[in-house]
């Protein structure tokens, strides 16, 4: 079994995928890194945080060990850089949007989705613009992909124009991705125009669910309505009809992605020593805001490195009332006792119904997704989910997760690793954090 993608980050935290011969060829006009000779390649692979079990991992997906690959890093590496340059070459190099993340479900937000008017397109379908380099981290239909060239202006520009786009729509595009803010209309439609054409901007067609309504009994002439599942409610938890969010399944899990693989398991230290989040804060010298945020946090009894912890993984703060009796909810392992005193980082009702709408598919949890989007390091398997209760009138801190990386490693039982990986986490999600003691877990949940 060939491993299914290569990350890896050079010494100042720029990340690039590994490209294997034995893979798809690039959709789009990605380029890869420009290693001309073995010099080159050597000098690159230097800069590389390789270790050796992740060199001979490479290697061996490859076919790239030499007798002399297993003594040291030093051969490994050098053995690495040679299939990394020339016509022979078995490897590539692509380096990451610094903005971009694991694209394994196209379901999410992170990135515009702009829907054509109704009958331009199928019903259901709309255009996800997302930055080029995605196309490396996750496996679009090639169909469903489409990139403009540098002569290919006018065709870019009559399809931005069947979009109609309103001005809202065009400066939210602006801003997700990251492109120059121009003051007026025409100025923002030429950057996003120059973004297409320079192949830094692609655009992936993404289709709903469609739900196939329940077949009628009786006249055929009656009118057809759409079916929508019955939701969960939000409470209060004696109201008629609540349903409680899914339970994890233990039948095969159809979505993608290597955190949705049972037979892995993600190795603790790996993940454990390297997880970031993104944030810069400087306890010291902090914002007007982040200074009343640390004070509400120091209220509910956290200590200064676990309120530095929360400031560090996102943004938005602000107070939200819980009363007793709402429920709190938290992914967690299977297996995994949960330490109350240590939950900084849960789910309240309308975060939990957001996360379930986006990431539970085809009766499943797409664990990969619920990963990326809360930012869970890699040992949280989210293969439970711990419900606690709210046992006095209490007020949370919510705030809006932010971006994290981590290095990882899956493990299988056969003997089979995947090496050490990096990974990019969007966020994206909503988590709240509040005085525990105000909690108590819910048994048999």
């Amino acid at each position: 079994m060939k491993p299914c993608k290569f990350f890896v980050q050079d010494r100042y935290n720029t990340t690039y995928r590994i490209y294997c011969g034995y893979e798809a060829p690039v959709l789009g006009p990605i380029k890869p890194q420009d290693l001309s000779n073995e010099r080159d390649a050597h000098a690159f692979i230097i800069r590389l945080r390789l270790d050796h079990a992740f060199c001979l991992t490479i290697l061996r997906a490859v076919g790239g060990l030499t007798v002399n690959s297993d003594i040291s890093l030093a051969y490994s590496r050098r053995d690495l850089a040679s299939v990394s340059w020339g016509w022979h070459r078995r490897i590539c190099f692509y380096q990451l949007d610094p903005f971009a993340y694991d694209f394994g479900n196209p379901h999410n937000n992170h990135y515009p989705v702009i829907r054509p008017a109704q009958g331009t397109a199928p019903r259901g379908m709309a255009c996800h613009f997302v930055p080029a380099t995605i196309l490396l981290m996750s496996d679009p239909n090639p169909a469903d992909v489409t990139f403009f060239g540098l002569e290919e202006g006018s065709q870019a520009s009559d399809f931005l124009d069947s979009l109609a786009l309103t001005d809202e729509q065009l400066a939210m595009m602006i801003d997700e991705l990251k492109l120059r803010a121009w003051p007026n209309r025409a100025d923002r439609l030429k950057s996003l125009l120059m973004a297409l054409t320079r192949g830094n901007v692609v655009i992936v067609r993404i289709y709903d669910d469609i739900i196939t309504p329940p077949k009628r009994k009786g006249p055929e002439d009656l009118p057809v309505e759409e079916y929508t599942p019955k939701p969960y409610t939000l409470g209060p938890h004696d109201e008629p009809g609540y349903e409680p969010p899914p339970r994890i399944s233990n039948a095969e899990n159809p979505h993608a992605g290597l955190h949705n693989r049972d037979e892995l398991t993600a190795d603790f230290n790996t993940s454990a020593e390297s997880f970031k989040t993104t944030r810069v804060v400087d306890m010291d010298n902090l914002s007007p805001e982040d200074k009343v945020v640390r004070k509400a946090l120091r209220d509910q009894g956290w200590n200064e490195d676990k309120v530095k912890q929360v400031l560090k993984s996102g943004d938005g703060f602000t107070e939200t009332p819980l009363k007793a009796e709402a429920r709190l909810y938290g992914f967690n392992t299977a297996g995994r006792p949960r330490n109350l005193d240590n939950s900084a980082y849960l789910l309240d009702e309308a975060s939990m119904q957001d996360v379930r709408e986006k990431y539970f598919k085809q009766g499943h949890w797409d664990r990969e997704g619920v990963k990326d989007y809360l930012a869970l390091p890699c040992f949280n398997a989210a293969s439970s989910i711990d419900v606690m209760e709210v046992i006095e009138p209490t007020t949370g801190i919510r705030a809006k997760i932010g971006k994290a990386t981590e290095l990882l490693r899956y493990d299988g039982t056969d003997g089979y690793t995947t090496g050490t990986l990096g990974k990019i986490m969007g966020g994206g999600g909503r988590q709240i954090t509040l005085d525990t003691s105000a909690l108590k877990r819910l048994p048999g949940k």
